[in-house]
C-alpha cells in the first residue's frame, strides 16, 4: 500500500501582495518519482523549497512522515531536513576540501558516524555516482557535471527519505546535463522518492511517475507523464509544452 510521505495542506506563500503559491494541497507518496515543470515565475522553486521550510509558508501545513513542519523551532526543523536531501542549481561544495571530504562532513558532524563508516559510504556513493577516482580532488577542479554528481552523493550520504532537486541541471553547460540526469534516473529506478524542479522534459518522460504542471501559483495540471505530454488537458499546459518542445 503507498504511505503518504509528504502531505501539503492549503499551501499558501506570498512575498509581500505577491501571491506565488496559491492554496495547494497534494500528497506525495514513498517511492513516488514527482516531476515539476512550468514556466519561469510560475512558483516551482518556492514549492519545492516549502516542502522542507527553506521557505517559510505564508499559511498551511506541510507534514512529514505525519509530523507537521509549520511551528517547528529551527532546531526541530535542522532534525528533520536530515532525512531531507536538497541539490540546488549551485553545487555549494565547500572548495578548500576534498569530494571525499564534502561528502563524509555530513554522517560524521550530524550523525557522529565514525571516520571509517563514513569513509566506506563516501566511497559507495562516489561509485555509484561515477567518480570514486576523484575522491582526493578537490572541487576546483571538477566540471560543472561532475560537482552536482558529487553533490547528489553528499545529499545521498544522509540516507534521506526524499530528494529534492531544485533545477539541478540549469547552471551546466549543454554536454554535462546527461551525466547528471543519468545519476537521478538510476535512483529513481532504485525506488527513492524524489520531487525534481526541472526544465529537462525528455527527463521528466522517461523518469517521472507523476508531471505536475505549475502555472501562477497552482498545480493547474498533474498526471502520467505520457498523458501530461500527448494529451494535455489544461490550455497552459498545452501552450507551455507548445513552446518549449518546439526548440
Amino acid at each position: 500500500m503507498t504511505k503518504p510521505l509528504i502531505q501539503i495542506n492549503h499551501l499558501v506563500k506570498k512575498f509581500g501582495d505577491n501571491v506565488v503559491l496559491n492554496d495547494i494541497t497534494e500528497t506525495i507518496n514513498q517511492g513516488d518519482v514527482i516531476v515539476v515543470i512550468g514556466a519561469s515565475g510560475g512558483g516551482k522553486s518556492t514549492f519545492l523549497r516549502s516542502l522542507n521550510l527553506l521557505n517559510q509558508p505564508t499559511s498551511g501545513e506541510i507534514e512529514f512522515e505525519g509530523t507537521n513542519l509549520v511551528g517547528l523551532s529551527e532546531k526541530e526543523l535542522d532534525k528533520v531536513r536530515e532525512k531531507m536531501g536538497m541539490v540546488f542549481q549551485q553545487f555549494n561544495l565547500f572548495p578548500n576540501m576534498t569530494v571525499l571530504e564534502n561528502i563524509k562532513l555530513a554522517p560524521m558532524k550530524v550523525k557522529n558516524q565514525d571516520d571509517a563508516a563514513a569513509t566506506k559510504k563516501a566511497h559507495e556513493l562516489l561509485t555509484q555516482v561515477g567518480l570514486d577516482d576523484k575522491a582526493d580532488a578537490y572541487p576546483t577542479s571538477l566540471s560543472g557535471g561532475q560537482m552536482q554528481r558529487v553533490a547528489i552523493a553528499r545529499a545521498l550520504a544522509m540516507e534521506p527519505d526524499v530528494m529534492l532537486f531544485d533545477e539541478p541541471t540549469s547552471a551546466l553547460d549543454p554536454e554535462m546535463v546527461g551525466e547528471v540526469l543519468k545519476v537521478m534516473q538510476d535512483l529513481a529506478k532504485s525506488g527513492m522518492t524524489m520531487v525534481i524542479v526541472t526544465h529537462e522534459m525528455g527527463f521528466a518522460r522517461e523518469a517521472a511517475d507523476q508531471v505536475w504542471f505549475m502555472d501562477q501559483g497552482v498545480i493547474a495540471e498533474k498526471g502520467e507523464p505520457e498523458q501530461i505530454f500527448t494529451a494535455p488537458k489544461h490550455d497552459r499546459t498545452k501552450d507551455f509544452l507548445s513552446k518549449v518542445l518546439a526548440q
